[in-house]
């Protein structure tokens, strides 16, 4: 489980699109491959990153550097 902590609001979505942008920054890929799977309205969410394997999204967040 990764945590990522935001200043937006919960208003309108801006919460979990500031999720989004600060989860793809990390891992280092567009936004658009970072999508919702479930908790839209809810404090915990679940987001797939298409293209990434569970193992090299964990890589990746643990500071490892691509190929």
């Amino acid at each position: 489980m990764v945590v990522v902590s935001v200043a937006a609001p919960p208003v309108e979505g801006r919460a979990t699109e500031e999720a989004r942008r600060t989860l793809a920054g990390a891992l280092g890929i567009a936004v658009s491959r970072v999508v919702p799977r479930s908790g839209r309205r809810s404090r915990m969410k679940v987001f797939g990153v298409a293209g990434l394997s569970s193992d090299e999204v964990a890589r990746r967040l643990s500071g490892g550097r691509e190929g």
